[in-house]
């Protein structure tokens, strides 16, 4: 088996602990929880920018410029989120989402299954990431990791809606 098949596993085991050491999203404690997500995404985004900026550096060494390219746009789609995870609503000292307190455990259920969604999703292009280094014939296109990514972005800004009590956009 190759490394990163066996690192797979270890990486979801990985982010389901974090999900279950959540305090809940319950009032009082909804900050510690909520800086873990974050920071759990902006060292994900770090991941990610690491291995596109190796293989943008390959593509540079070789003359390929469009891909070059994508990488660079993969790239400002990478640090776009790691911003979004700085810079989310609950990023100040002082939560302005008044409905925290009011969340019925199904609504804190929900915001617990839809940030595991976003880490996986993080996970998952790592992995493709790790194909395209090794080389590995049948790895994705940069532009189905920058189309991964942007979809997993725009799932993280979908959490407020759940953080404020919201069931349906």
């Amino acid at each position: 088996m190759e490394p990163s098949t066996l690192a797979l596993p270890v990486l979801i085991n990985g982010v389901k602990a974090l999900a279950s050491a959540y305090d809940g999203y319950e009032k009082g404690r909804f900050m510690k929880s909520d800086q873990a997500v974050r920071e759990e995404i902006r060292r994900r985004a770090d991941m990610m920018r690491s291995h596109i900026e190796r293989i943008m550096e390959r593509h540079h060494r070789d003359g390929n410029r469009e891909q070059r390219d994508e990488c660079d746009s993969t790239l400002t789609s990478v640090h776009g989120m790691s911003e979004d995870a700085t810079m989310a609503v609950t990023g100040s000292p002082n939560s302005i989402h008044d409905g925290v307190g009011k969340l019925s455990r199904k609504g804190r259920k929900r915001i617990v299954e839809h940030d595991l969604k976003t880490l996986n999703l993080l996970v998952d292009t790592t992995r493709m990431l790790n194909l395209i280094l090794s080389g590995d014939e049948e790895a994705p296109s940069m532009a189905e990791i920058h189309d991964r990514i942007g979809r997993a972005r725009n799932h993280f800004r979908e959490r407020n809606m759940y953080i404020d009590g919201l069931e349906k956009r």
